[in-house]
């Protein structure tokens, strides 16, 4: 099995030996380039790069790499490219690079009198390329810092790098795919969401000034005709005229003006009306929210474009939550995202029902059982799988982690807030009170099931053996790796086991639970298409076997193993952005 998930940029000087990559530089690169532009070349290299539908690296690079650079300078990337491996493992341009260069070019470039022409003069091409590739180290720099030093030791770096694999991972991944993203998201709000919120509609209409449904038919629109790079070669569409000729002429215009930004508000959101930065230290924290919010830029001539792919993604699965919730009260929002928590919880076990039907009577799946503990509190389990001795157990979490926590500082308030929502937290001022949550849940329901006086009380688990805890959660990024292993040992800390076998395998009194599981979504939804093929226990075993210290992501095991199937199961997400130093701390 070929586990080498270790990649590499281009540096600018392996292209262009005269050109420096230091911020002095770069920034006299981007005054010589159009604002409006730049940020349109970005979002339509960004829409290649990222395009889910073209499996082949080289090929979504070599898109690009034939408009900006000439023969010399590709023979240039292909030498570095046969030093480093092959040209799979060598990437010039990625998204969070090009993300990076949105960024500073709001702040550096100002409109030339030709812009919407400018890109045709070959010299402004190859000053975007040098920035571009510039933008990589500076990027570079904001992400990884010192996190990936093993001067603590193995444990520490890869507590410390959690936040930048991440980074990393956003980064690089390749755009979901978009219908998909559609379908799911228009799937939870409107047949489950609504039914455990009963002021969607209202709240949604008074909000957007648009139905949700005509909302989700406009994604729909934009995903079809505009995020396609195959069916639409530039991404770029008219935000005046596009839709004049259908129905939805009127009902488009106010998608639009809701989920649009001009150039200046797009700055202004970014910066914060701030001055000019002499250097890239003076502000390093991106903050993402102003795309994820408006992902659409509208030029003065009414092109308009969608920034990011993956955001627009975002869009399409989860943006009616955070409308809903934007601007109320934390009571009100908490009110929204508990309904959308049940909402997913929901839509999970559907999905779970079509893999595992009852047949000839029998029963094996089990959904929103409610039990009692020894003390008499209530135990809920979100679903469960019972074959012969065996047990699944999944706990299921709808939460997002906080842009401005992850790359932190000080890596330990990372680690609090990813206990905040997937863990255990002690009270402040009073240790006996805790918030549990995710894999503090499944060690609770574990720690009843094991006990023999539980048992008897619940005869459904007396008989049970062996366990697989899984955490089924929304959030496609937690299969970064490294993040299985942290939280597997949050959780066996909190399952406190009599022993440990050397095969990963925790001892519970007569029960033998295998190291915890993360799933997400995806991972789920496409299990259930491909889980006709194979016995759904037999791919846990032999994740289980293969990957005891979960370092590596129940995702990219698929992806490696004979599990994969390319008819029923997504491509393993683009890691080509982690260095040689993740690859350390995976080994």
């Amino acid at each position: 099995m070929n586990s080498n998930q270790v990649g590499v940029f281009i540096p600018v000087s392996e292209v262009f030996p005269s050109i420096q990559s230091d911020f002095e530089t770069f920034k006299a690169l981007l005054k010589d380039l159009s604002l409006t532009d730049t940020l349109f070349w970005c979002a339509r290299i960004n829409l290649i790069i990222t395009n889910p539908l073209e499996k082949e690296h080289i090929l979504r690079q070599r898109v690009a790499i034939d408009k900006f650079l000439t023969k010399n300078e590709i023979e240039a990337v292909n030498r570095f490219a046969l030093t480093h491996g092959d040209a799979n493992r060598v990437t010039v341009f990625f998204r969070g690079q090009l993300l990076e260069l949105m960024r500073w070019t709001l702040l550096y470039c100002r409109n030339h009198p030709n812009d919407g022409k400018t890109f045709e003069d070959p010299n402004t091409r190859r000053k975007f390329v040098q920035a571009a590739l510039i933008a990589s180290d500076l990027w570079a720099k904001w992400v990884y810092g010192n996190r990936f030093s093993l001067e603590d030791g193995i444990d520490i770096a890869r507590e410390r790098s959690l936040g930048a694999i991440r980074k990393a991972i956003e980064g690089t991944s390749l755009c979901p795919e978009l219908t998909r993203s559609f379908g799911r998201g228009q799937t939870i709000f409107i047949d489950y969401f609504r039914k455990q919120y009963g002021l969607l509609d209202s709240e949604f209409q008074s909000k957007v000034g648009l139905s949700i449904e005509d909302y989700f038919k406009c994604l729909l629109i934009i995903t079809t005709h505009f995020v396609n790079p195959k069916s639409n070669n530039t991404g770029i569409f008219n935000a005046k005229t596009f839709a004049d000729s259908t129905p939805l002429k009127d009902v488009f215009q106010k998608y639009i003006a809701f989920e649009s930004q001009s150039v200046d508000e797009f700055k202004n959101a970014l910066w914060n009306h701030a001055g000019k930065i002499k250097d890239q230290d003076e502000m390093v924290f991106y903050d993402y929210l102003p795309m994820r919010e408006r992902p659409i830029l509208c030029a003065e001539d009414n092109r308009a474009i969608i920034l990011d792919p993956i955001f627009y993604s975002e869009k399409a699965s989860i943006g009616p939550l955070f409308i809903l919730t934007k601007g109320e009260t934390r009571r009100k929002a908490n009110e929204v995202f508990t309904a959308f928590g049940k909402a997913f919880e929901n839509y999970s076990c559907n999905i779970l029902n079509k893999m595992f039907p009852d047949t000839n009577g029998s029963k094996q799946l089990f959904c929103n059982l409610k039990k009692e503990d020894l003390n008499r509190k209530e135990l809920e389990i979100d679903a469960c799988i019972k074959k012969d001795h065996e047990l699944v157990i999944f706990e299921i979490k709808a939460v997002w982690i906080r842009e401005d926590k992850i790359l932190n500082e000080d890596y330990q308030e990372y680690l609090q807030h990813l206990r905040e929502k997937y863990g255990v937290v002690r009270q402040q001022g009073d240790p006996k009170q805790q918030k549990i949550k995710g894999v503090g849940q499944l060690a609770r329901i574990l720690n009843n099931i094991s006990l023999e006086k539980f048992q008897k009380e619940n005869n459904e688990f007396s008989q049970i053996k062996t366990v697989y805890p899984i955490l089924l959660v929304y959030d496609s990024f937690l299969t970064a790796p490294v993040y299985g292993n942290f939280l597997a040992s949050e959780f066996e800390e909190l399952l406190q086991p009599d022993a440990k076998k050397d095969s990963g395998e925790l001892i519970k009194s007569n029960l033998k639970i295998h190291p915890l599981i993360v799933m997400t979504i995806e991972d789920l939804e496409n299990l259930e298409l491909s889980v006709r093929h194979f016995v759904f226990h037999d791919l846990l075993s032999d994740y289980s076997k293969f990957c005891s210290d979960r370092l590596m992501s129940l995702k990219n095991y698929i992806a490696y193993s004979d599990y994969r199937s390319e008819e029923h199961t997504s491509e393993l997400q683009s890691h080509s952005s982690i260095s040689y130093a993740v690859f350390c701390l995976q080994t």
